[in-house]
């Protein structure tokens, strides 16, 4: 047993000791940080002990709260896999020092990462996931409890393998031309294979536009002379289907 007592100086707030200790019967050895000075086996409030168990294990606790089952404190087992606090898990790493295994906090599981409501008048639930192999990840709304498949109703916003995002059903997650998609470089919105806005726009203006009435477009803009048809401007005159609609009075 080693102790180390300051010299008291004046300084009343720097009067505790540190304290070395072994047991070679049950094998357990500690520090201990802020022990009396006037004895070398007691505890006193405050006191903190850094530990080596006979079960292997290296706890950090106050020694008041020492429990022999690890339960107050920092805890890392004996083959230094597994960090506890307060007797809840962190961290348990396997051989290859991966997290390994699934951790679930309060209803949310990790592997695939999944919200379970338990509100049962919101019971649907949310789904992050993603395939390295496929070069996919996706966000699922309105899942079952299961940890795959779908069910009726459910939607995707999807990052697909060509770096497209597409937002559509479950249901029609792959099925081309299906859903609002924004193209892998940004320039290009499309709605179930229709380009609706941005760069290479075939059924509408490329300067942008939205398209209603099986492929009419609106132009929007001053002085949009496009002439592919719907509405369209030179500045003086409104056109429709590249005729001039006359603007006044409608005669009786």
């Amino acid at each position: 047993m080693l102790q180390v007592n300051p010299l008291d100086r004046g300084y009343g707030t720097y009067s505790n000791g540190i304290r070395i200790g072994n047991n070679n019967g049950d094998s357990t050895s500690s520090l201990y940080l802020g022990c009396i000075k006037t004895a070398i086996n007691t505890t006193q409030s405050g006191q903190w002990e850094i530990s080596k168990t006979n079960d292997k294990a290296l706890t950090i606790n106050t020694s008041s709260l020492r429990q022999t089952d690890h339960s107050v404190g920092l805890s890392i087992d004996g083959d230094s896999s597994i960090i506890k606090f307060n007797g809840s898990e962190l961290v348990n790493v396997g051989t290859d020092q991966s997290i390994t295994g699934r951790k679930t906090f309060g209803g949310t599981t990790l592997g695939n990462i999944q919200l379970n409501p338990t509100d049962s008048s919101y019971g649907e639930g949310l789904r992050i996931s993603n395939s390295p192999f496929y070069n996919v990840s996706a966000i699922y709304i309105g899942t079952s409890a299961s940890l795959s498949g779908e069910i009726d109703g459910q939607w995707t916003i999807i990052k697909r393998n060509a770096d497209e995002l597409c937002i559509c059903r479950t249901a029609d997650q792959n099925t081309d031309n299906r859903g609002l998609m924004i193209s892998a470089d940004g320039n290009t919105l499309t709605f179930n294979g229709s380009v609706i806005a941005g760069a290479g726009a075939t059924n509408g203006a490329t300067n942008g536009s939205v398209n209603y009435s099986a492929g009419n477009p609106i132009l929007w803009g001053v002085n949009s002379v496009g002439t592919e048809g719907g509405f369209y401007s030179d500045g003086p005159k409104i056109y429709w289907r590249a005729k001039s609609v006359t603007l006044g009075a409608v005669p009786p």
